[in-house]
């Protein structure tokens, strides 16, 4: 009667162990966003043209991200205040741009929007 009762168990134990393995409780994938994007309600570019992302920083897009438009871009860029990077930050934070590939990371990037900001601000004077 013990052995009835021990194979049943056996059994529903390397089931689950199957069916855990296949279909894990915690259901990310290994594409999923960042934590800080997983609640954005469009999904986010993997990846944006630096003179794309300082004009929408220009323009004002990142304004509830903390940068402001326009000519307040204008002195917070040359007062050191807006960087590539804080652009690079706001544009993942609020939704544009994937933090999929380590943008944010990313020091080529940053380092390519810093110069085509400057470059942009440089040709409006």
């Amino acid at each position: 009667m013990r052995s009835l009762v021990i194979k049943p168990v056996a059994l529903l134990s390397i089931i689950t162990a199957a069916t855990l393995t296949l279909f894990p409780l915690n259901n990310k994938s290994v594409n999923a966003q960042s934590d800080s994007q997983g609640s954005c309600v469009m999904s986010p570019q993997d990846f944006i043209l630096p003179t794309t992302l300082v004009m929408m920083a220009y323009r004002g897009t990142f304004d509830q991200e903390g940068i402001p438009g326009y000519l307040n871009f204008k002195t917070g860029f040359y007062s050191g205040k807006i960087s590539g990077d804080s652009i690079v930050k706001a544009a993942i934070a609020g939704c544009f741009l994937s933090d999929k590939y380590g943008m944010q990371d990313n020091s080529a990037y940053i380092a390519d929007i810093q110069k085509q900001a400057k470059d942009f601000l440089d040709s409006l004077e």
